[in-house]
This record gives structure tokens, C-alpha cells and sequence, in this order.
């Protein structure tokens, strides 16, 4: 089983799995004429491994069209498939925010010189006041003041202006960085969480050894004939109605539903032990075979699209690849008992 993609770029697959992909990413270097580096590798493993399907899309309509694919084209494609935009978000976040503290800075800076030369002032038409006792001179010295006051209040009102303005951009910024880090942990399609955050999540858990949990493993059924009989747009639909199934188990819970790649997904059942993990499972099972998934503005339906499950419960000492191993054989257990069933190890 492989990955989806993530931000940073997570390779969870076993050793084999790795050495064959291995061996059929190289024909496409070989072919393409890119030298063997880690970005031409990396997005021709992503494409041989089918997990990134917007990257194989990119690819495949290059192909079909008998373009080359260029070490500037697979440059082009890492930045945005690979590594999905997001070093070039967080370096235009972090230039927004040195600018705005810039220009705050400027500000404060421009605030203290006027309330220096204010002070200083205020120092001379002192000394002005206590050697006069001319009236004329009196009142030229308190309008002196009044109009360096005024001064004084223009530049604390645009600091106060700047600062309101700086305010605004900051909480934009906050909402920028927001959004990268939910895209950097969600799957793009499906809007479940993606592997690498699954991964986390296990691995804490793991190392924590206090709680009861269990972890599913779903794989639509035939899921291939979906896309080559209806196309691959429908398809997409039908991992989003499944991924809504699994959302809905996760409301008011503290389950964590995500993708594990391709039509594959996940759930980690916190606090659950395994008997009752399999019956929310069996639900959803249930849920999804009696869907009656309709093609689009069409009464025709594509007929019934089912799921096989694998669970494990972990154990003391488990590690993230132990329970998903055990998941994973679960899984595969269900596919050669016929599909559209659970198994538990």
C-alpha cells in the first residue's frame, strides 16, 4: 500500500513495493533523457506508483500528446505536484510579515523622533516662559506649543492608523499560514486528512501506549472499472461520497478518518476496542453498498460500488508499521474472501 500526497512528500511503501517502483521509474528517465536526481526520481516514483493522481494526469496528457518531458518540464512538475506550491506560499507569507514589521517599525521609529524634538522643544520654551515676562513673547511660545502638540497627535494618529492597517494584514497572514497548514496535513480530493498526518497520529499514539484503538483499513472494491467504465471524473465523486461516509463517523468523535491512498482510506477508532470498531465499520460497509450511486443530472445508476475492511487492534509495543501490516493482511484477507466484508487480526 502507498501514500497520497502530502507536504513534505511521505514514502511509507515496503520494500518490495519501493524496488518496483524503482524499476519502473527508470525506463521513463532513461526515455525522457532527465538525469537520475532526486526531483526527476521523485516525480517519475509518484507517477509509477499511481498515488498522485493529479501529477499522473499531468503526465499521462503530456504522453498522449507525445511531448517530451523536459528536466525543466519535471522541474516544473515536482515544485507543483511534489511539493504542491508550498515553499513558494510560506517564502510569499514570510515576506508579507518582514514587510509589515518593516513598515510598523518605520512607523514607531518616525513617532519617536517627533516625540524627541517634541520633548526638546518643550525644554526651550520652558527656559523661553521662565525668562520672559513679555506677553507677546508668552503667547507666541504657547502657540509653539500647541502647534508641535498637533504635530505630536498627527504622527501618533497615523502610528494608530498603521497599526490598525498592520492588524488587518497580520490576521490575513494568520489565515494564509492557516490554510497552508491544513492544505500541508488534507487530502486535496477528499478532504480527509492525508497519510503523512495519519502516519503522525498512529506513531503518537503508538509511543503513548495508554489508549484502546483500532485502525481500519477500507478499499473500494473493482474500484478500476469504475473509472474505466464511467471515467475517472465520476470516480472522484464516488471517493468523495465514500470519504463523506467516513466524516460522518467522525463527527462529534474523536476519530480520525483519512486518506491512505488511491481509493484506499483509514480510520483510527481512539478509544474503541475492536468489537465495536468492526459493527461502525460494518455500518459504513453497509451504508456504501446501499448507496445506489447515480451518474451526474442522470437517473442511470453505476450499481453498486462496495468496500472490503481490515482491522487491527493495537497491541503493547506496536509500531506504526506493525498495526498497519496487520491492517493491511486484514485487508487482503477480505479481497480473497470474496470482497464486501471485514476481517479483523
Amino acid at each position: 500500500m502507498s501514500t497520497s500526497s502530502s507536504f513534505p512528500p511521505v514514502y511509507t511503501e515496503p520494500f518490495h513495493q519501493a524496488s518496483e517502483n524503482l524499476r519502473r521509474a527508470l525506463p521513463f528517465i532513461n526515455q525522457h533523457q532527465t538525469p537520475v536526481n532526486p526531483v526527476n526520481y521523485a516525480v517519475w516514483y509518484e507517477y509509477v506508483s499511481g498515488t498522485n493522481q493529479a501529477l499522473k494526469k499531468a503526465i499521462d496528457s503530456r504522453l498522449q500528446q507525445k511531448q517530451k518531458i523536459t528536466a525543466e518540464i519535471t522541474q516544473q512538475l515536482y515544485e507543483k505536484y511534489v511539493l504542491m506550491g508550498m515553499p513558494e506560499r510560506l517564502e510569499a507569507t514570510n515576506n508579507g510579515l518582514r514587510l509589515v514589521v518593516d513598515n510598523t517599525m518605520n512607523q514607531i521609529n518616525k513617532v519617536e523622533l517627533a516625540a524627541d524634538d517634541f520633548s526638546e522643544d518643550l525644554a526651550v520654551q520652558q527656559t523661553r516662559l521662565e525668562q520672559s515676562e513679555d506677553i507677546s513673547v508668552i503667547k507666541g511660545v504657547l502657540s509653539e506649543i500647541l502647534e508641535n502638540t498637533r504635530r505630536l497627535g498627527q504622527s501618533g494618529n497615523e502610528l494608530k492608523q498603521e497599526l490598525a492597517e498592520t492588524t488587518q494584514e497580520i490576521l490575513k497572514l494568520r489565515s494564509e499560514l492557516e490554510a497552508v497548514k491544513q492544505e500541508a496535513i488534507t487530502d486535496g480530493l477528499t478532504g480527509l486528512l492525508n497519510r503523512r498526518y495519519l502516519n503522525k497520529e498512529l506513531a503518537e499514539l503508538c509511543h503513548q501506549g495508554k489508549n484502546v484503538f483500532t485502525l481500519a483499513l477500507f478499499d473500494l472494491d473493482n474500484f478500476k472499472q469504475v473509472n474505466d467504465r464511467f471515467g475517472h471524473l465520476l470516480g472522484d465523486r464516488v471517493l468523495q461520497f465514500f470519504a463523506s461516509l467516513l466524516k460522518k463517523h467522525c463527527e462529534n468523535q474523536q476519530h480520525i478518518a483519512a486518506r491512505f491512498g488511491g481509493e484506499e482510506m483509514a480510520l483510527i477508532f481512539i478509544d474503541t476496542p475492536s468489537n465495536i470498531a468492526m459493527q461502525i465499520a460494518d455500518t459504513i460497509r453497509q451504508q456504501l453498498a446501499g448507496s445506489n450511486l447515480k451518474k451526474k443530472d442522470s437517473t442511470e445508476t453505476i450499481g453498486a460500488v462496495t468496500v472490503s475492511v481490515g482491522l487491527s487492534q493495537y497491541q503493547p509495543g506496536d509500531t506504526t508499521l506493525n498495526i498497519i501490516e496487520r491492517a493491511d493482511v486484514a485487508l487482503y484477507e477480505s479481497k480473497a474472501a470474496g470482497r464486501n466484508c471485514i476481517t479483523l487480526r
